[in-house]
């Protein structure tokens, strides 16, 4: 169809421009709502087409320029080009109509929306893939590697570790990915290195690194046949909550293999959403499914009459375990298991409070197993919307309805979002 000149009318999943040639979608990667621009129409089969920016001919008053010079190539940030101070709002408009569209609800409860203290250095984590002494993310649909001196996204102290890696050979044989993992409060970092094998001067070479370095605590190997550990793989967090007028500092040991959220401080706002929105207090029980490490479970252990977290990840569960120690928890307790197996051979007293926190794939699966003991409440938590109102969906063919809903905007710069909702029998 070649080259035409468009008004980008919204934005859409994906985080994606929105405009129509000839009464046909067309979606638009780098562009937002009010900007006119010159684009490449890439025709498909699909009942839509994706279009490719060439140039803007009248900017959107929403237009910033990208402080990244990877913008554009890296695929990690779709949102750069968009003021912080309206993606929260743009993510509110994506979440009701997904709600809508595959949640089928006719009215949506007002959204709340917390937006993330700090727009770039938020990122407690990165993973970057390795290839020929470089390091880097893969571009947009594509495994063609963009080096990475610095990621913007990343906490600073992630940046400091990625410029002080070495790059010699002995550091990269076969390294197929690195993740940096750090504790600000620590002032520490780990190394995870993903590699098939571990030469024994390869072993030599990091213990002597990592010796010489101050801002790694430790370093993971994960290969073929097990796992090496150098120096102390843990991080510690410290999270200061408060519930019922009681503060308290709740203290998490993560291991590395434990999932854990990337953005510190908001996951605190997580956290402190989860306790408002069930409402527990010493007469309620609780199931926490897909618990980690506890960071949902041990925070509504402070209100409620007893807690049960359920975790098939057996580091996380360790650390969960450790973490119910560390912090003096009486009330609360840990099964190792699949969701779905434990809650099958369930015999224990059926909760009030139902919490989930699922994979992005959603909890399709397990929707009968939740509802079976008809808890009054259901505190869902996710990071993939779509799933989640799909969810929505079913759970309100069972008799559930969304009550109160609250994004988190955990990942800025980019379309994804955290989501959490209130539904009640």
């Amino acid at each position: 169809m070649g080259d035409v000149q468009v008004n980008i009318e919204s934005v859409a999943f994906k985080g994606y421009g929105v405009a129509r040639v000839h009464g046909k979608v067309v979606f638009i990667p780098y562009t937002v709502t009010g900007d006119q621009a010159w684009i490449e129409m890439i025709e498909g089969t699909k009942p839509y087409a994706m279009g490719r920016l060439i140039r803007i001919i009248q900017p959107s008053p929403w237009r910033v320029d990208p402080l990244c010079p990877y913008f554009g190539t890296c695929g990690g940030c779709q949102w750069q080009h968009i003021t912080h101070a309206i993606q929260g709002e743009l993510k509110r408009n994506i979440l009701n109509d997904l709600l809508m569209r595959l949640g089928g609800l006719k009215e949506v409860p007002p959204i709340k929306v917390i937006p993330s203290p700090h727009s770039y250095g938020y990122r407690s984590r990165i993973q970057l893939k390795a290839k020929n002494k470089r390091l880097g993310y893969y571009q947009e649909k594509s495994h063609r590697l963009v080096e990475v001196r610095e990621c913007l996204i990343a906490h600073p102290f992630i940046n400091r570790m990625l410029q002080s890696l070495p790059k010699t050979s002995l550091f990269f044989p076969h390294m197929e990915e690195i993740e940096i993992n750090v504790s600000p409060e620590e002032h520490k970092g780990i190394l995870f290195l993903h590699t098939p094998s571990l030469h024994r001067n390869t072993e030599h070479f990091l213990k002597k690194f990592l010796q010489d370095q101050t801002l790694f605590k430790g370093m993971v190997a994960g290969k073929r046949g097990g796992v090496t550990f150098f120096g102390d793989p843990s991080l510690n967090f410290t999270i200061p909550l408060s519930h019922d007028g009681k503060k308290r500092n709740l203290k998490l040991r993560l291991s590395p293999g434990s999932f854990f959220q990337i953005n510190l401080e908001l996951n605190r706002a997580l956290i402190q959403t989860v306790l408002q929105f069930s409402e527990v207090n010493e007469e309620v029980s609780v199931v926490d499914l897909y618990a980690g490490v506890g960071n949902l479970t041990l925070p509504l252990a402070m209100g409620a009459n007893e807690v049960c977290g359920i975790e098939e990840n057996k580091i996380a569960i360790e650390d969960a375990r450790f973490n119910t120690e560390e912090n003096r928890i009486k009330n609360c307790h840990f099964i190792h298991g699949k969701v779905e197996d434990v809650l099958l051979r369930w015999k224990r007293k059926r909760p009030a409070v139902i919490v989930l926190d699922p994979p992005r794939t959603g909890c399709k699966a397990i929707l009968d197993q939740v509802v079976r003991g008809k808890p009054k409440k259901i505190v869902y938590v996710s990071c993939e919307p779509t799933t989640f109102s799909r969810d929505l969906h079913l759970l309100s063919e069972r008799g559930y309805s969304l009550q109160r809903l609250c994004l988190i905007d955990m990942f800025p710069q980019t379309y994804h979002m955290e989501v959490v909702g209130l539904l009640t029998r």
